[in-house]
């Protein structure tokens, strides 16, 4: 039975991932700094098979351990939840020190890690260029490395969906970023837990880097207006600048209530798609499944 822990198991993607993999047999630790309902994660799995673990910090004896005992560790600590200047150290600083770690598992099997596509080091946004320094790292390190860099991730109960469907459902006037013309591809997530257990399964080795990403590419205000017509409801998009836009969410990053991040923000600039064609879902042997039906089922099943 193989032995596997995951950092960053307790959010949205992380949870998808570990109920897969529970249902193969797999014991799955997984750290925590932060409050978690340790409860809801145990349910994940079957009696005594999730084991969630509060650590203060990587020199924590019983978690390093954990990490000499393992064969698989999968790191999806790459937030957009921090603040201005501190990804180099969440991120980047971060991986460098669980990566030297891991390098004394002379058993680690794989190390998976979660980044994004558009992660680059000429990146504007701080965060990608620290998750492209991790990418690079965890390469330099670990011997057989899946770096997964997934588009938009969409599901029951997302964060994005979470908060746009509400604002599109409510508000006669939905503002967008820009003139809302740049593209996504969005992905759905039980594609991408997919993704992970067939890496896992099949004890691909390697240095691998795929981008995960739906059929479809589409762009905001296009998808904006698919979701108001799923909600059966006529829309106004208002478009407004990116350097208004900059200054309002400036302004809301100093409250505790701000709905979106600068880093955030800069996701709407440009294009989020597929660059590197070499290795995506087909090589996973999977299909992506059609992201507007997804989104379309998730508003029928939530009854606005």
């Amino acid at each position: 039975m193989k032995s596997i822990v995951i950092f960053g198991g307790a959010g949205f993607v992380g949870k998808h991932i570990i109920r897969r993999l529970a249902k193969n047999g797999y014991k799955i630790v997984v750290p925590y700094q932060r409050s978690i309902q340790e409860a809801k994660i145990r349910l994940l799995g079957v009696t005594g098979q999730i084991i969630p673990f509060r650590y203060s910090s990587l020199d924590d004896s019983r978690l390093r351990s954990i990490l000499m005992d393992i064969d698989i560790c999968i790191n999806l600590k790459t937030t957009y939840d921090q603040k201005k200047g501190s990804f180099d150290k969440t991120i980047f600083k971060f991986n460098q020190k669980l990566l030297k770690i891991l390098k004394l598992n002379k058993d680690l099997k794989q190390f998976i890690f979660f980044s994004g596509l558009g992660a680059d080091i000429d990146n504007t946004s701080a965060r990608s260029i620290a998750v492209y320094k991790s990418e690079k790292e965890a390469f330099k390190t670990i011997n057989n490395v899946f770096v997964l860099r997934p588009g938009v991730i969409i599901g029951g109960g997302d964060l994005f969906l979470s908060r746009l469907l509400p604002i599109i459902n409510m508000s006669f006037f939905v503002p967008l970023f820009g003139d809302g013309s740049k593209k996504f591809q969005p992905v759905f997530i039980d594609d991408v837990s997919t993704a992970v257990e067939f890496i896992i399964k099949n004890n691909i080795t390697g240095k691998n880097i795929y981008e995960l990403a739906g059929h479809r590419i589409i762009s905001y205000k296009d998808f904006y207006d698919h979701i108001s017509k799923c909600l059966n409801k006529t829309r106004v998009f208002i478009p407004v600048s990116f350097n208004l836009m900059k200054t309002l969410v400036n302004i809301g990053e100093k409250t505790p209530f701000s709905p979106l991040t600068s880093e955030q923000l800069l996701l709407f600039e440009k294009d989020n798609i597929i660059q590197n064609i070499d290795k995506s879902f087909k090589n996973l042997d999977i299909n992506p499944q059609d992201t507007l039906q997804i989104t379309k089922n998730i508003i029928e099943k939530q009854a606005f």
